[in-house]
């Protein structure tokens, strides 16, 4: 879901501290650059069917982890990241363990359009929450 649709879709600026190049394009000193996570978690080069929404990638050895980036890198990564991933790996754990996640209307999945903006919004949606067979 990260990779997808990341917190937000364009990470903090960064300064090149001196001249150097990127992707073959030259950098001069003091140029500000604004990294675009979403076109890098989308780019066919890294990611096979980078449009679809396929969390079984991961599980498989030579995943490409290190461009997973949805809270940035280095100096400039969000603060509050080891946070949000414990939180989410606890929350979505528990209640997966306890529930399958059903559309209201059988086969009518949620919308993956978005609004954009400095943080992208997907549309509401409804799902419910379905007990375990034999779960306490």
């Amino acid at each position: 879901t990260l990779r997808l649709r990341p917190p937000a879709p364009l990470a903090l600026p960064h300064c090149a501290r001196r001249s150097t190049s990127l992707g073959g394009l030259p950098v001069p000193a003091g140029s500000i650059l604004v990294p675009n996570l979403l076109a890098a978690h989308q780019d066919p080069e890294l990611w096979e069917h980078p449009e679809e929404f396929l969390p079984e990638r991961f599980l498989s050895a030579g995943a490409p982890l290190r461009s997973l980036l949805p809270f940035g890198c280095g100096a400039r990564s969000c603060l509050g990241e080891a946070v949000a991933r414990a939180e989410l790996f606890v929350f979505l754990g528990q209640l997966l363990g306890d529930f399958r996640l059903e559309p209201p209307v059988p086969g009518l999945l949620p919308s993956l359009r978005v609004r954009a903006g400095t943080v992208l919004r997907c549309p509401s949606f409804r799902v419910r929450l379905v007990p375990w067979e034999g779960a306490d």
